[in-house]
């Protein structure tokens, strides 16, 4: 029988996603008592994510930055502070 290999093309964007979304979901739950503080740490979230692309294709040589990366990090940041605020209008709704 042939083998069958299938691929994905860049399936590391979704690992991006994953990551940036759990970097940003968890990062607004430690801060949800200061709401003002929301902003400031989705702000902090997408420039570590571009930083570490810039630095990636700067200062390595193993690694290569890529603005799609930052793209799918934006992106799970985004989708980070989606959930967490339908989680918060939930629970606020319920109390």
């Amino acid at each position: 029988m042939p083998k069958v290999e299938v691929h994905f093309g860049n399936s590391d964007k979704l690992y991006h996603i994953i990551a940036y979304f759990s970097l940003a979901f968890f990062w607004l739950f430690t801060f949800y008592k200061k709401p003002s503080l929301k902003y400031f740490v989705i702000i902090a979230c997408i420039i570590y994510g571009i930083i570490i692309e810039y630095l990636q294709s700067t200062i390595t040589v193993y690694r290569t930055g890529d603005f799609r990366d930052a793209i799918a990090n934006t992106i799970g940041i985004l989708l980070g502070l989606i959930v967490f605020t339908q989680i918060l209008k939930k629970i606020k709704v319920n109390s």
